[in-house]
């Protein structure tokens, strides 16, 4: 027989016995799960936090460039986008093509549908762009547009200016053609198949974002796009362009030590956007920041025209910066196309 006092404490340690061990893992079960719901909640929470901060600035910017259109009494046509001038590179505000060209009955457009107008040579791209009221992108203000999207930070997967890889387009080679763009600037992948992966990451977005608070199509990979530079217009020695002792045409980094730039024009080189906020860093960038190779040959002397941008198999070289000196100004092919600027 227990007596009063051992019988009180029986019951004590009864009734304050621990957790058992399916307690306690059922306790941690629901804590997990509580932590991943709040998780996800949060990060939807930033999520759209940065979409509207995103938002917000762009509208500004869009504010601000439709000012800037009033007071210096320019008017893009449709489909074309407002680009500020760049001092450094000696150009104006100016409007450019918002997709790369298309043949619309002979006339060259600028539209969202349809596939880019190529097998065209940049003789023909000249008189074309001409024909249409505007005229061949130059070098300059390619160059332009180069600094413009490179020193807007949405267009880096970083988030900032010189972090992780600009966009470098439809280079993936999926499909292996070259394709219609969006009127949906949201869908910058639009057309893209088999993945995104390129060279260096998952970079296939098709659009980049001006600092105007427009969007551009395809600037930096779908069709390589002639500007109207051309070796002999200025004179330019090609031998001097590449690395001593090439023999053959060769993808070069920018920022290779053993490279000779030779005559290549100042303004076509990336030391020429060092000015451009955020971009004094650029003569050290490389391909992995997804900018672009040139693709020349210091032993060849042939009359080359400029190509820039990259076609959609061009994962090694394409960028906003790519170079290409392989064609003469009557080539043609599948992977060559234009823009036009006013």
């Amino acid at each position: 027989m227990i007596s009063g006092h051992l019988y009180d404490r029986h019951l004590k340690r009864k009734h304050t016995r621990g957790f058992t061990i399916v307690e306690l893992l059922i306790v941690v079960v629901v804590i997990a799960i509580l932590a991943a719901i709040s998780l996800v909640a949060y990060s939807g929470i930033t999520s759209q936090a940065r979409d509207s901060v995103k938002a917000s600035e762009i509208a500004q910017w869009k504010k601000k460039s439709e000012i800037r259109k009033i007071e210096k009494n320019i008017s893009c046509p449709d489909n074309y986008v407002f680009v500020y001038g760049n001092s450094a590179l000696g150009t104006d505000d100016f409007c450019v093509m918002k997709y790369e060209a298309k043949d619309v009955g002979g006339v060259a457009t600028s539209q969202a549908s349809g596939t880019p107008w190529v097998s065209i040579s940049q003789t023909s791209a000249i008189a074309a762009a001409t024909a249409s009221g505007g005229h061949l992108i130059t070098e300059a203000e390619w160059m332009t547009i180069a600094a413009d999207v490179l020193s807007v930070k949405y267009n880096w997967t970083g988030g900032e200016v010189g972090t992780g890889y600009i966009f470098q387009g439809h280079v993936n080679n999926n499909p292996a053609s070259a394709l219609a763009a969006s009127t949906d600037d949201s869908d910058g992948l639009s057309g893209i198949t088999g993945g995104t992966g390129t060279t260096v990451g998952t970079n296939s977005q098709r659009t980049l974002l001006l600092s105007s608070g427009d969007t551009i199509w395809d600037f930096s990979g779908n069709v390589y796009e002639w500007t109207q530079q051309a070796i002999g217009t200025p004179t330019l020695t090609t031998s001097q362009i590449g690395v001593s002792g090439d023999s053959a045409f060769t993808w070069r980094e920018w920022n290779l030590g053993s490279l000779s730039m030779g005559n290549l024009p100042a303004n076509s080189r990336p030391s020429a956007l060092a000015t451009t906020a955020g971009l004094s860093d650029i003569p050290n960038w490389n391909a992995s920041k997804g900018i672009g190779r040139v693709y020349a040959n210091y032993t060849d002397a042939s009359a080359r025209a400029f190509l820039r941008g990259g076609s959609w198999g061009n994962t090694s070289g394409a960028g906003v910066l790519a170079l290409n000196l392989l064609h003469s100004a009557s080539s043609t092919g599948t992977y060559l196309g234009f823009r036009v600027a006013r």
